[in-house]
């Protein structure tokens, strides 16, 4: 609505504003030919009657026309023509009888000018007329008569088409100015909407510049305006999303950094009770004097020590991955031999658990990338499957190759991971089965540090269920 109200208002505006100077023209001639023009008529016709005389002055009174001529010029100019000789015979008495004969006659109006001429405006019979009297340079008198109605019926014609020329006029002119406001408006209304848009902050559209005027100027003003406006808002867009990622990614890592310590703390606290207690009794076998038992207790305080510095440990060597500390030893090698010198250390770890291992590792395939951490990477994948191998307890290690880089797959049979656990399994100290004991070392770190370093070698891993098990995977770069 208040669109159209702009719209209506500058239209409405500018039409009022003609419409008011037109009327006021219209009124200022109409009212000027109104009051002047029957005046102006009956001037000109006492200078045409002054004129007419001034020509019959001129012609020769001898010649065989004169008498013809006098006729004519009295029907040409619509008049009445009297001529007297100086004894006061009539030389030419006029035939047209304009003036009527008889009753009485008033002098409305009475002038001698200054060449002996009397002009007299006189009423005879309610009929109004003018009468001028002179005397030739030959002696002869002439007597001019003009009716004032017929003077007055000419001015109310021309007055008719007066006003009848500013009518058609006055109806074309706001016809045009109708046709050419819509022009003239049409740049403005535009710009109005465009301006609207940029208040709400949409800078898509642009005015078309067809003209060099000062509305050219202004819609390039705008667009330059909208474009200079559109840009900034866009650098400020982004500038604002990167302030929120990095607020985002500073409350994830400061949520990141209370689940840690939390983390640690609980992993912690129960090696630290166990140790507090066992060595107490320690103490007090040896206040007692009764040291049997002491030795068992003394084991069981380097067992618990011995988690505690492994967890220390894997903390450190995961902060040092993450932080970028670590640096890669990159190197190349044969991943069979890679796969079975592995598979050949952890035989007895196989035998005691009762695992059954196979490996499908074609020969000739040379990779390259840090031998220690890719053992850790390995160990951690292995190490977790031996944990979780049940039923069958296979653990089955296998190669795709991708091109440029090789695919290696560990898979143990045994139970699949939830769906809800998947995606949270490479946090650290995240433990899918928590009834698992403590007993076994494990932190859930394993998996945050593949994570760390598969990161630093800039390669991809993963997991997913197969239908009897579960196969993790990680790739190394081919040499």
């Amino acid at each position: 609505m208040s669109k159209n109200k702009r719209r209506l208002s500058i239209r409405l505006k500018m039409f009022l504003q003609i419409t008011a100077i037109l009327l006021t023209a219209v009124t200022v001639i109409l009212v000027i030919n109104t009051t002047y023009l029957g005046d102006l008529y009956l001037y000109n016709e006492k200078r045409k009657i002054a004129s007419t005389a001034e020509y019959l002055n001129t012609l020769d009174l001898k010649s065989g026309v004169y008498l013809g001529t006098v006729g004519i010029i009295e029907t040409e100019n619509n008049i009445s023509i009297d001529i007297y000789f100086p004894d006061g015979n009539p030389l030419y008495l006029s035939q047209k009888n304009l003036v009527p004969q008889g009753g009485n006659t008033v002098i409305i109006e009475h002038n001698v000018n200054s060449d002996g001429s009397v002009l007299d405006v006189r009423e005879t019979n309610r009929i109004q007329y003018i009468d001028y009297t002179c005397t030739l340079s030959d002696g002869l008198e002439i007597e001019i008569f003009s009716v004032k109605a017929n003077i007055e019926a000419n001015a109310g014609v021309a007055l008719y088409f007066v006003w009848a020329s500013i009518l058609f006029i006055f109806v074309v002119v706001i016809i045009f100015f109708i046709i050419y406001s819509r022009s003239f408006t049409r740049p403005l209304i535009e710009m109005s909407k465009i301006t609207e848009k940029m208040s709400n902050m949409d800078f898509s559209e642009r005015l078309k510049v067809k003209s060099n005027d000062e509305i050219g100027e202004l819609a390039g003003s705008i667009n330059n305006l909208s474009s200079s406006l559109d840009s900034t808002l866009q650098d400020l867009n982004q500038k604002n999303q990167k302030l929120q990622d990095d607020i985002e990614k500073k409350q994830t890592l400061d949520d990141l950094r209370k689940e840690f310590i939390s983390s640690i703390s609980h992993e912690l606290k129960t090696p630290i009770a166990i140790v507090r207690g066992y060595a107490e009794g320690a103490e007090l076998m040896l206040q007692s004097g009764d040291t049997n038992g002491a030795a068992e207790y003394c084991d069981i305080i380097i067992k618990e020590s011995d988690k505690m510095n492994a967890l220390v440990f894997e903390l450190l060597e995961l902060s040092r991955f993450e932080i970028g500390d670590s640096r890669l030893e990159c190197e190349e090698f044969s991943l069979c031999d890679f796969i079975h010198d592995y598979i050949d250390s952890e035989k007895i770890v196989f035998e005691e658990n009762g695992i059954i291992s196979e490996t499908d590792i074609p020969s000739g395939v040379f990779c390259r990338g840090d031998l220690i951490k890719l053992n850790m990477v390995l160990n951690n994948y292995v190490s977790n499957a031996v944990s979780h191998a049940e039923g069958e307890r296979l653990i089955r290690i296998y190669c795709e190759d991708l091109g440029e880089k090789a695919r290696i797959f560990v898979f143990n049979t045994g139970k699949t991971i939830a769906d809800e656990d998947i995606d949270k399994i490479w946090d650290s100290f995240y433990r899918a089965d928590k009834s698992r004991s403590r007993s076994e070392g494990r932190y859930g770190l394993g998996l945050s540090i593949v994570s760390a370093i598969q990161n630093l070698h800039g390669n991809e891993y993963g997991v997913f269920n197969c239908g009897n098990g579960v196969t993790f995977w990680f790739d190394v770069d081919k040499a």
